[in-house]
């Protein structure tokens, strides 16, 4: 089995660090990704993909990225449950990031 993400995107919001109960930071973001096709009104559709970033990664990203930064990611997906405040179980995907780079703007709009 393999499972392994990349990705390169904006992000859509500020990271979200927190401290784990033993002081372990994590940060969750959402980075908005272009589908690489267009739709039948000729636009390209975008997916908010939920990521969960721990310890530096999750410092730097907070410190050095703000919302629209582009970023590329390198991770997996990892499926998880909790309730909810009105006892409702909900299931969720994320990306579990394990590197991140941060992309010039001028790299994507030239791509080939």
């Amino acid at each position: 089995m393999f499972n392994e993400v990349i990705l390169i995107g904006k992000l859509a919001n500020k990271p979200v660090i927190k401290s784990t109960t033993n002081g372990i930071k994590m940060a969750t973001a959402i980075i908005e990704v272009e589908r690489p096709y267009r739709n039948n009104l000729g636009i390209r559709e975008i997916d908010h993909v939920h990521c969960v970033l721990w310890k530096s990664l999750a410092e730097m990203v907070n410190d050095c990225c703000d919302i629209g930064s582009f970023v590329g990611i390198k991770g997996r997906i990892q499926s998880r449950s909790y309730e909810n405040e009105s006892n409702q179980s909900i299931s969720t995907m994320e990306v579990k990031v394990e590197n991140v780079c941060f992309v010039e703007k001028y790299m994507i709009d030239h791509s080939f």
